[in-house]
Order: C-alpha cells, then structure tokens, then sequence
C-alpha cells in the first residue's frame, strides 16, 4: 500500500486504536455514559475493530488494484529493481569460441 493516500493510514489506525479505547476505557474507568450503554460498549467495539478490518480488506482488494487492461506498474517504475543494466548480457555470436 505504498500508493495509498496519507488520510488510509490515519483512518485505519483511528478505527484500530478507537475500539481498544472503548474497551479499554469502559473495562478500566467508565467515562460517563458508557455505564448506561452496558454491555453494548463490547459490541461498539467489536463493530469499530469490525470496521477497520472491512475497510482495509475492502482498500486493499477493490481501490488499490488498478483497473483491468492496464499495466499494475507505474510508468517507468521497475518493481524488481533489475534496471537494463543489472540484466545479464548474452554473448554475441562472434564470442562464441570457435571449435
């Protein structure tokens, strides 16, 4: 996901971290409010860590892939890092060893 836009990691970590908070928060030190939702702050956490997962499967699967025809590369961009000049050569016919 090295192509991604800036605000995909924010959101992603935001999401992640949110439903660790929410458990963390209302097992440890109920802030107000979360003692009247009960048992429902388990399930807005599992649906929070539920969305982070949904929405970088859904990242990674449908928006990164490029459309279908072209190439999965950026233009001049050599994903091995084999450049034309790291390529082995082959020898020319006439540096062939004669027999």
């Amino acid at each position: 996901m090295t192509d991604a836009p800036p605000w995909i990691g924010g959101v992603t970590i935001g999401t992640l971290f949110l439903s660790a908070a929410v458990l963390i928060t209302y097992t440890l030190l109920p802030l107000p409010g979360q003692e009247s939702l009960g048992d429902l702050n388990y399930v807005v956490a599992g649906l929070l860590f539920a969305g982070h997962i949904t929405f970088t499967r859904l990242y990674r699967t449908r928006l990164a892939r490029p459309a279908s025809g072209s190439s999965p590369h950026r233009p001049g961009h050599d994903p091995d890092g084999a450049g034309p000049s790291a390529k082995p050569s082959r020898p020319e016919p006439s540096d062939a060893p004669a027999e």
